[in-house]
């Protein structure tokens, strides 16, 4: 039986170096081309395409590279005996921190004003706010949540933090529901989407949802694209109400070269790279499920299939 490694835009042979470094012996396929798909019960991949499943009946276990696994998830070809496994990277979170306070705090001491006035070679002080005095609200306050908070925290922003369900995180403020999104929205100068993309959070952020942030927030999206309704971001920020956003995922990816979000001016486009598990993670994490797997034993970082994460 063997391994294919499905793991682009990361190459595959990155991963195969590190894998049978790990587990010797192994059968690994490097492309679905050379792979014998009778042969294949496991698959590492970023994403997959409609169909592919179809090809590898005697697949039992899908291990995602990334921190969403919604790009495996949704497939209608995914079957109910076929465990999916995310991986738990610090590195991630902390990179996704690092992310959302770089952004957060050049949008907050107007970087780009005084990069123009470098510009203009015009030496004019412009006092910042005071962090104190602005409120920064995380949609989701899992583990990526709860680092992004801590980050901001240092940095003297007030947090608040909604999930969909009640949740009790030391030292956040913190709100849920329908009600407690309102409230959250309502009060968040910076808003940061930590959400997993399921069918109940895609689209949140919409024309309806984004108009309760106050005049002059900013968005700030390190999540999935299809969180982000992008026409009605556009609009709002078009109209004065939003101040800005900085997205590092996006609905469609790649971004297409004829969206407008490239060349909008309060927006900042990165492409998804705020933070990536590293294949030695990934690598490790994933041969020591495969190793329960064929011992027979329960596997760690198992997807609720029912919840989506």
């Amino acid at each position: 039986m063997s391994i294919l490694l499905l793991t682009r835009p990361q190459p595959p042979e990155l991963f195969s170096e590190a894998l049978r470094a790990l587990l010797p012996g192994e059968t690994l396929w490097e492309s679905a081309d050379a792979a014998d798909a009778a042969a294949v019960e496991a698959i590492i991949a970023w994403q997959l395409k409609p169909g592919v499943l179809l090809r590898y009946p005697n697949l039992r276990l899908i291990c995602a590279t990334a921190a969403g696994v919604e790009k495996i998830t949704a497939m209608p070809d995914l079957r109910d005996n076929v465990m999916v496994m995310r991986v738990v990277d610090p590195l991630v979170n902390t990179g996704l921190a690092q992310y959302v306070l770089l952004m957060a705090l050049r949008h907050m001491r107007s970087l780009q004003l005084f990069e123009a006035q470098q510009r203009a070679h015009d030496w004019t002080r412009h006092r910042p706010p005071d962090p104190y005095s602005l409120t920064a609200g995380i949609l989701g306050m899992g583990e990526v949540g709860r680092t992004v908070a801590a980050a901001l925290q240092i940095a003297g922003f007030n947090v608040r933090g909604w999930s969909r369900t009640p949740k009790d995180v030391p030292g956040i403020a913190m709100s849920d529901g329908a009600d407690g999104l309102r409230s959250c929205l309502a009060q968040s100068n910076y808003l940061v989407c930590a959400l997993p993309l399921t069918p109940q959070t895609r689209g949140l952020l919409n024309r309806d949802t984004l108009a309760m942030l106050p005049r002059g927030a900013y968005v700030i999206n390190v999540a999935r694209g299809g969180h982000v309704v992008e026409p009605d971001l556009v609009a709002l920020l078009d109209s004065g109400h939003l101040g800005g956003a900085a997205l590092d995922v996006q609905d469609t990816e790649p971004l297409p070269p004829a969206s407008p979000l490239w060349d909008h001016p309060a927006i900042t486009i990165t492409p998804h790279i705020a933070a990536q598990a590293s294949v030695a993670t990934v690598s490790a994490q994933f041969a020591a499920n495969w190793q329960r797997l064929r011992a027979g034993r329960s596997l760690v970082n198992v997807i609720d299939g029912t919840l989506g994460y």
